[in-house]
């Protein structure tokens, strides 16, 4: 939860400051170092891949925060 958490505030600075190709290189080290980090941790199951899932979804809609948060104070 707590790396949930911190995953959204870094999706919304990230949002607030560049460009979505940003999100997709961030996005795809998040993923394959949450990959890395449960085989090697245990056994690699379903369980550990909707947690990734989960991490991407917490990262990603912090980045639409941030956007829109941007787009918001650049409109007034």
């Amino acid at each position: 939860m707590i790396v949930a958490a911190l995953l959204f505030v870094a999706g919304i600075f990230l949002g607030l400051g560049h460009n979505v190709f940003a999100l997709v290189l961030s996005s795809a080290l998040i993923f394959f170092a949450s990959i890395i980090l449960f085989i090697e941790i245990s056994d690699f199951d379903v369980l550990e891949l909707l947690l990734t899932f989960a991490y991407l979804l917490a990262h990603q809609s912090g980045y639409l925060v941030g956007v829109y948060l941007g787009y918001q104070s650049k409109d007034q």
